[in-house]
């Protein structure tokens, strides 16, 4: 008979992750909180100075309050994806020294992200 070698780690759910989920969360009502006080454009790019600059100054509301939650989401997805690839391929000694890293990383890179929206959104009302 076999025996199930799964960790009991696996089963119960991190901090880490709900701050992802959060994080998500966050994105999606923010874009939909500011939808009806901005124009029918936000300006995603500003420049100082006269020199050229290449792709668009501004672009319609709603697909960039779209993009950001999506941009958060599929981040976030992504790197559930790649932790629990290394947990399946990799001979690391100190698993959970590396997850909690790793956490803490994925966690900074979704409230950047979250954090340019909010400026964004910010910088035009």
């Amino acid at each position: 008979m076999a025996t199930h070698t799964s960790s009991a780690d696996s089963s119960r759910v991190r901090p880490s992750s709900l701050g992802g989920v959060a994080l998500v969360v966050a994105s999606i009502v923010l874009s939909v909180t500011s939808y009806g006080s901005l124009g029918s454009t936000v300006r995603i790019r500003w420049t100082y100075g006269t020199y050229h600059h290449y792709g668009p100054e501004y672009l319609s509301t709603l697909p960039v309050l779209v993009a950001f939650p999506v941009l958060v989401a599929v981040l976030y997805l992504c790197t559930r994806w790649i932790l629990e690839y290394v947990r399946q391929n990799s001979e690391l000694e100190r698993f959970d020294e590396f997850r909690t890293i790793y956490d803490i990383f994925v966690l900074l890179i979704l409230g950047g992200v979250v954090t340019s929206q909010l400026i964004i959104i910010v910088l035009n009302l």
